[in-house]
């Protein structure tokens, strides 16, 4: 147990206005965290933030309303469960060591039973984290002692209010209306921030091609994906940054490392929605970005994730979204792919628009333009088959709406070191000839889509 010392603690006092999960100060590179809303006497409002408040309110009892005081004791050591995302999209748990703040949450009074009675509430102590016993001011104790004072004879100069009376009273519904205000407003913030920097990010960068854009032409030539529709409006969702800002987890808070040059897609939903955007980060020089940081302890460490989404408004959803390359609406032939690299090989090698669904996961839950009546599938191939998983989820679910559908595997075999391959490294190894021939392609696609 660690001891806290109560010279060093500090309390806040007021009324508990809002309380939830949201980023550190509603910021979207920040880490998720939680806030709790008071407010003071004065009316001021402060917001107190701490992922300890979540446990310490739980234990408590307090809710919207309620007059506490919240406790600051100091930082200590602690073991935390965080969630983390993998290439897939796959959300796994890992334990890391970190030091935290712990709060302490003791309810004043109940602030909705105005009688002398109801004041008079019965404490109880918890034990918390820290050992230390929390006098918790019980809603239910409360109401029954009541109950029970109210047996006895009244005497002629107390004044009972009715609970019924006070619940109606104007001044209550203000501050019920108003904490509920507080709440949609703090959500609203959160949705708004978001969409706002998705907005920014896309204005700022440039279309492609551009002079500007050096750096992912040079990048698109690397992996043998350059060619002519891209230049012809292919790659409207296709844009350019010249330097957006890249953070890195380091010592469990995001880092700014600085601002580098980066492919950047949208990432739109059936509607035509700009839900997310993802993010190539990239040097100058036209490769993967490749820079490092020192932790804490002075340990140098590389970066390890040169791809990465936005994140996702409240509001939006993006399953079934994917980054658009060409229009399949006049031929109702469309190519879907996991990675860019994947989707421009194949649009490159047989001319058929491809999209990229950018992981598994969104390969899984595609949602197939109503204009398209056959779709090829360019599957991953790894040594985990969740490339081939995730294409054969889609295929049933292109089945059963009656589409023409084929799944195209890459034949060549998975390196030893390497987790799979994909059609991109097909490009790169054995060029155009490794993709099934155009005209093959589209007499094959012809023959199946008459037998349906």
């Amino acid at each position: 147990m660690v001891a806290h010392d109560p010279k060093k603690a500090k309390f806040y006092d007021g009324i508990l206005i809002a309380f939830g999960k949201e980023r550190y100060q509603f910021k979207d590179e920040n880490e998720l965290s939680f806030y709790a809303i008071l407010r003071y006497r004065n009316n001021l409002e402060r917001t107190l933030w701490g992922v300890d408040i979540e446990r310490a309110l739980a234990e408590s009892g307090a809710t919207y309303g309620d007059s506490i005081t919240l406790s600051n004791l100091g930082r200590v050591p602690v073991t935390i469960v965080v969630e983390k995302k993998d290439k897939d999209g796959v959300i796994t748990e890992e334990e890391i060591k970190t030091h935290r703040n712990t709060w302490e949450v003791i309810r004043i009074g109940e602030t909705r039973l105005k009688s002398t009675q109801a004041s008079s509430s019965v404490v109880k102590h918890v034990q918390v984290s820290n050992g230390s016993p929390v006098a918790v001011t019980s809603a239910k104790q409360a109401v029954e002692t009541a109950d029970e004072v109210s047996a006895e004879p009244i005497a002629a100069h107390q004044k009972v209010v009715p609970i019924n009376k006070a619940l109606a009273a104007p001044g209550w519904l203000q501050e019920a209306q108003q904490r509920a205000a507080n709440v949609l407003a703090a959500k609203a913030a959160g949705k708004a921030y978001a969409s706002e920097k998705i907005e920014k990010v896309w204005n700022q960068c440039v279309a492609f091609p551009s002079a500007t854009a050096e750096p992912m032409r040079l990048y698109l030539q690397s992996r043998g994906v350059l060619f002519n529709e891209l230049a012809k409006g292919a790659a409207a969702d296709m844009r350019f940054h010249p330097a957006l800002d890249y953070y890195e987890e380091v010592d469990n808070k995001n880092t700014l490392l600085g601002s580098f040059p980066a492919i950047v897609c949208a990432i739109r939903n059936a509607e035509g929605e700009i839900v997310t955007l993802h993010r190539t980060y990239l040097n100058k020089d036209g490769k993967k970005l490749a820079v490092s940081y020192k932790d804490s302890a002075g340990q140098r460490h590389k970066v390890e994730k040169v791809k990465k989404m936005m994140s996702i408004p409240d509001d939006m959803d993006v399953n079934g979204s994917a980054v658009r390359l060409g229009d399949p609406s006049c031929g109702g032939v469309l190519g879907i792919a996991e990675g860019l690299e994947t989707a421009l090989s194949a649009y490159r090698a047989t001319k058929i628009p491809t999209w990229s669904s950018v992981n598994a996961q969104l390969m899984e839950t595609f949602e197939i333009p109503e204009s398209v009546h056959t779709l090829l599938i360019w599957a991953d191939k790894d040594k985990s088959v969740r490339g081939e998983i995730a294409a054969n989820v889609l295929y049933q679910r292109a089945k059963a709406l009656g589409l023409n559908v084929h799944i195209l595997m890459p034949s060549m075999p998975i390196p030893a070191k390497a987790k799979g391959v994909d059609w991109n490294d097909v490009l790169l190894s054995q060029g155009i000839l490794g993709f099934p021939r155009v005209a093959n392609l589209k007499s094959f696609i012809a023959r199946s889509f008459a037998t349906i």
